[in-house]
């Protein structure tokens, strides 16, 4: 192939402007598809973390406790697993936690801070752009010894305008001094699973992060292991000797039946984000694989029918002396600049939708950081698709070519009276394998399309409409437990009094909220025998008095709480519907006890079941409520419900609070409808990701079929002119062009539906409320394929129907 084989392909190129356009646009299309897939695979699972040396033989230890997974583990958890495991090199314990950075006489600004062990940093192979890292060998247990912190590059450049001489000063967190010591490397945030840390804290400054901190704090934070395993040695055989020690930890340590220990690795982290994106990875794969399918399918019959409608040029150049070489190489110089372009339109598109993905994501109030930035494995990945676009796409127009005799192209004239659709049944085979693909696609879009209409139709329980949230941490302000329950008692009634305020309450969970979910604590019911291996453990929160109200959850017996269940009065509880109907059968709840964590309590009030957590969850889950003034919580949710607007409550929100302390942080205000939004949105990315690959599929096949249709009315131009000459009428060549697309749409249709019934199995764990073989969401995908070919078929029909007969059989 010759420099001249290019120059010859662009002229070929520009003499054909829409061809070009088309071609090119379907090929971005396809390639910016694939490329955004793997530029999010490569962001969770290949190339997380900057500057991390081997992130690959990075994984993640967690436990499951009764069947549930994600669980976090103790520090002699970790212990054991770094003294004892012989997969892994080296391993460290780390977790994440919002602390309190301030000036002196400025108010709190809240960042997410990690708290790691000691050898967090050389475990990552990092090198600090300023100062140093912490101490390998000091003690995670020294606590109070070692109050520092590293910062990370963007913190030490938006608080501290990057100033050197910061190292060795010392800085405000939690109302307590530490030293900053080091800057970690630009664009690095820390490995929990995307969420962007702003500072790292060694573990053994747990307890003056906090006024309420136990003597040892690792004794009762859950953490996240991480291990890096040694080279050669393979995830299955690692996951085996978690699991073998495991049984070995849970023989030695009495209290953890129905408990084991997973290893995953940073795709399907049950923390932070990267588990989100690599759940839906492989359905995305699949889509994107199936789309440029489509793609490759389109671009071979244009360029076929580009190739076509030359047959009599190279004809002539063969008959002229051209080498059928020569000709298969201008025809691939051809394919290859197509592809060339395609690839370059599809490397920048994908660039800006894998950014989009931040707006897909529901952040729960925590920054995200996820790596995707330009990857020499993604431009490799990009050269290589376009060229086997470049090859797989140019051998059908290079046979289309050359398997012309000379004197049937030469003597053929520009169109054949009889037409060649009779002999295209490898045209239509093609057509309805697009149509086939797209009928996948469009099922398994139909089918989580459904899944989502379902989760946001089911009843909540509770009204979300108009209530203002927010919260306030008081161990990180240097609140001690007494000065907490009078500023919160203050701070009630100040709301209370405030005009267009109805109610206000504080909790330590909201409803379909993510902080709290899970607090579980033990639980005995006196006179209930439980069954051999029950789990006897219920999700206990602590609510302020006026929460039902302030919620409009249902107290269907009883009470709820008052100002006056506080440390005085006798311990109370509520129970919801689910729990009583489990221990209380027979209807005698209210007035029985209830042991949780060894202190008795009185039942005093029933409320209706609700939406606690995941939309998802169609389980009756028990639901312990405690008074929030009869315990000792470290922070608060605060809700009030207004009738007047959004943002005067806020400001009467933010009025009380600095009436009391106005450096004490108010975070996380919004409204209870958008905190459910975000668990609703997580229900919503599988079926909204889906549904642009379907709409792409669908716009493909749809070019696809009009160019292939177009090109059909070109050949039988004149058959069409002889038919109307012998006395058909225009409507009657619309609907033979129209019926012609049928055994097309037919040969869609059987494809899709066999294709379907062996897809869609994947979707299964994605469903809710439908079947993976739902009738409603194939037939919607029939119609709409039909629709798509009725559509396609319109403009070539016309045409063909508007052909003047006498005109048509003059020209050659």
């Amino acid at each position: 192939m010759h420099l001249q084989d290019f120059r010859f392909a662009l002229r070929q190129l520009r003499k054909a402007p829409g061809f070009t356009l088309t071609a090119v646009l379907t090929l971005a299309l396809g390639i910016g598809a694939l490329t955004t897939v793997a530029t999010w695979t490569n962001a969770v699972l290949y190339n997380p973390w900057p500057h991390v040396s081997a992130p690959r033989q990075i994984h993640f230890i967690d436990a499951s406790v009764l069947g549930g997974e994600g669980y976090s583990v103790h520090y002699d958890v970790y212990r054991y697993l770094h003294d004892s495991g012989r997969s892994w090199s080296n391993s460290i314990a780390f977790d994440v936690a919002f602390v309190n950075l301030a000036d002196p006489g400025t108010q709190p600004r809240s960042m997410p801070a990690g708290t790691v062990s000691s050898n967090y940093f050389q475990f990552l192979s990092l090198t600090p752009q300023a100062g140093r890292f912490f101490n390998p060998s000091d003690s995670d247990h020294a606590f109070g010894a070692h109050d520092e912190v590293v910062l990370s590059d963007a913190l030490w450049r938006d608080r501290f305008q990057a100033s050197p001489s910061l190292i060795g000063r010392t800085i405000s967190i939690n109302k307590h001094p530490f030293t900053v010591i080091g800057v970690a490397p630009r664009d690095f945030a820390g490995i929990y699973g995307g969420l962007a840390e702003s500072a790292w804290l060694p573990l053994s400054s747990l307890r003056e992060l906090s006024t309420d901190a136990p003597p040892d704090p690792l004794q009762h934070d859950g953490l996240q292991v991480a291990v890096r395993l040694r080279p050669g040695v393979s995830e299955r055989s690692a996951a085996a000797e978690v699991h073998t020690l495991a049984r070995s930890f849970a023989a030695q340590n009495p209290g953890h039946d129905h408990w084991d220990l997973n290893l995953r690795d940073a795709a399907h982290m049950e923390k932070g984000f990267f588990g989100i994106v690599g759940e839906e990875l492989p359905i995305l794969a699949g889509a994107s694989v199936l789309l440029m399918i489509l793609v490759c399918i389109n671009i071979a019959s244009l360029l076929g029918q580009h190739a076509a409608r030359r047959r009599r040029e190279v004809a002539i150049r063969t008959a002229l002396g051209a080498h059928p070489s020569r000709i298969a190489a201008q025809v691939l110089a051809e394919t290859g600049l197509l592809a060339a372009a395609g690839a370059l339109a599809g490397w920048a598109a994908s660039t800006a939708i894998s950014r989009a993905l931040y707006l897909l994501l529901p952040t729960f109030g925590y920054p995200i950081a996820f790596n995707l930035h330009s990857d020499p494995r993604i431009l490799l990945f990009v050269i290589a698709i376009a060229a086997a676009v470049t090859l797989l796409c140019g051998l059908y127009p290079v046979r289309q070519s050359l398997r012309f005799a000379q004197n049937e192209a030469l003597h053929q004239g520009g169109a054949s009276v009889t037409g060649r659709s009779h002999r295209n049944y490898g045209g239509r085979l093609l057509l309805g394998l697009q149509l086939g693909i797209c009928f996948i696609v469009l099922t398994g879009c139909g089918l989580l399309t459904r899944t989502a209409f379902n989760i946001l139709s089911r009843p909540i329980g509770f009204n979300p409409a108009r209530v203002l949230t927010a919260t306030i941490d008081f161990s990180r302000a240097g609140y001690d437990a007494r000065h907490t329950r009078q500023f919160e008692a203050t701070l009630l009634d100040r709301l209370r009094a405030t005009p267009g305020i109805t109610a206000a309450t504080l909790t330590t969970h909201l409803p379909m909220g993510d902080m709290g979910t899970g607090n579980a604590q033990g639980l005995t019911v006196p006179g209930y025998v439980p069954a051999k291996g029950e789990d006897m453990e219920v999700v206990t929160d602590f609510e302020g008095s006026d929460f039902f109200h302030t919620m409009v959850i249902p107290i269907l017996q009883g009470r709820g709480f008052s100002t006056a269940d506080n440390a005085s009065a006798p311990d109370v509880a509520l129970v919801n519907q689910p729990m009583a109907s489990r221990y209380w059968p027979k209807g005698n709840a209210i007035g029985s006890m209830v042991i949780v964590n060894k202190r008795p309590r009185r039942i005093i009030g029933i409320i209706g079941d609700y939406m606690y957590a995941d939309p998802t969850n169609t389980g009756a889950d028990p639901l312990l409520f405690l008074p929030l003034a009869q315990n000792d919580y470290s922070y608060a949710i605060i809700a009030l419900r207004y009738r007047t607007t959004a943002d005067a409550a806020a400001a009467a929100l933010r009025s009380a609070v600095s009436a009391q302390d106005r450096l004490l942080p108010l975070e996380d205000v919004s409204s209870l409808e958008s905190v459910i939004g975000m668990r609703y949105q997580m229900s919503r990315i599988p079926a909204e990701l889906l549904s642009v690959y379907a709409f792409s599929s669908v716009l493909v096949a749809l070019i696809g079929l009009y160019a292939v249709m177009a090109f059909s009315v070109l050949e039988r131009y004149r058959e069409f002119a002889l038919r109307m000459a012998l006395g058909s009428t225009r409507s009657g060549v619309f609907r033979l062009v129209l019926r012609g697309s049928a055994s097309t749409a037919l040969i869609g249709l059987v494809t899709g539906a066999a294709g379907s019934l062996a897809t869609v199995r994947i979707l299964r764990a994605l469903l809710y409320g439908v079947t993976p073989f739902d009738p409603l969401s194939y037939s919607a995908a029939a119609l709409f394929l039909l629709l798509t070919v009725f559509v396609a078929g319109l403009l070539p029909a016309r045409r063909a129907a508007n052909i003047e007969p006498m005109q048509a059989l003059r020209s050659e």
